[in-house]
């Protein structure tokens, strides 16, 4: 047996000190009538001394404790319950920085990624799935939906493509995009995948991952391309210089990682992965039984009636043995 509200229990100290102060008074009352007449002489001038009423002191400790037991709420057993299913919801992150063109991965960053979002849009087509595009800034490209075409069709070809997004990568209000693009209800699981190569310019991890605490959001990454620095390409078939100097860039995974570990999540890196959407899969299947054990916690039936009807039987028979001193 458990309590939906077990410091409601706290009420039955009422009983003892009832009975304390119970006892108090009737040695008080005594005490009085043996300064005013020794008790060898009550009988005499029809003196009666308040009576003991040890029976109805026990029924009225016992009522209290089964009315504090019935307030808290007391759970056992299990009740016959209609338990909704929610669906599940995928919000797509995809990083569409300059350094997502780099061709470490086949045919670039950005384009392995846009495949493995094909995918798994391919292996679940019971989910719903968002999208969201970001660099400096972020962006809902497509809010939730079943319409795996039309998310097909707003993938970007290239970090260059219209985007409208600014240069850099950042997370910013990343997860805030994300949070917002997918529903609310409480049945239903929140998934984040963030395809990106890392690199982030801001310190937003701990803003983000409260963020996504507090929208209830799991998040997954996965990093594209190598640990080895590579020539970042400047979209005209050459690469990008600064100071004479060329920029390189490579996957920086320790943000990624602390981002999706410190939310529940788990980190990939997709060139050694081979079946990222099973382990999607493993988490969705995760999400769902945590979903049911959350509703199910509160299923076991309700016997708070017990209680308050055993209370208030034994009031009854309390104020009737009161009555007849007992």
């Amino acid at each position: 047996m458990s309590f939906e509200r077990p410091f409601l229990l706290l009420f039955a100290l009422a009983a003892p000190l009832w009975w304390w102060l119970r006892s108090r008074w009737l040695e008080s009352e005594n005490k009085r009538l043996r300064e005013f007449v020794r008790p060898a002489l009550w009988g005499r001038v029809e003196i009666c001394p308040p009576p003991a009423r040890i029976a109805s002191r026990i029924l009225w400790c016992i009522t209290a404790a089964l009315l504090a037991a019935a307030s808290a709420g007391p759970l056992w057993g299990g009740v016959e319950a209609s338990i909704p299913a929610g669906g599940d919801n995928v919000s797509l992150a995809l990083d569409v920085s300059s350094s997502m063109s780099s061709m470490d991965e086949t045919p670039s960053r950005i384009g392995r990624a846009s495949a493995e979002i094909l995918g798994l849009m391919d292996r679940f087509p019971g989910v719903r799935f968002s999208l969201v595009l970001f660099s400096s800034q972020a962006r809902l490209a497509v809010p939730g939906t079943l319409d795996r075409e039309f998310l097909a069709s707003r993938l970007p070809a290239g970090a260059w493509g219209d985007n409208a997004l600014p240069a850099g990568t950042e997370l910013g209000t990343l997860v805030d995009a994300m949070s917002a693009s997918l529903p609310e209800e409480d049945l239903e699981t929140r998934i984040g995948i963030i395809f990106s190569d890392g690199g982030f310019h801001d310190f937003s991890v701990e803003r983000s991952v409260e963020a996504a605490r507090e929208a209830g959001l799991t998040i997954v990454t996965v990093g594209l391309g190598g640990l080895d620095s590579i020539p970042l390409p400047d979209g005209t078939g050459g690469f990008r210089t600064t100071g004479g100097d060329t920029v390189r860039t490579a996957l920086c995974e320790e943000p990624l990682r602390d981002l999706a570990e410190r939310t529940g999540g788990f980190y990939v890196r997709l060139s050694q992965t081979d079946d990222f959407p099973a382990l999607v899969s493993e988490l969705l299947s995760g999400e769902r039984a945590r979903m049911a054990a959350r509703v199910a916690g509160g299923s076991g039936g309700r016997r708070f009636h017990l209680f308050l009807a055993g209370g208030l039987v034994l009031a009854c028979v309390a104020l009737t043995l009161e009555a007849r001193g007992r």
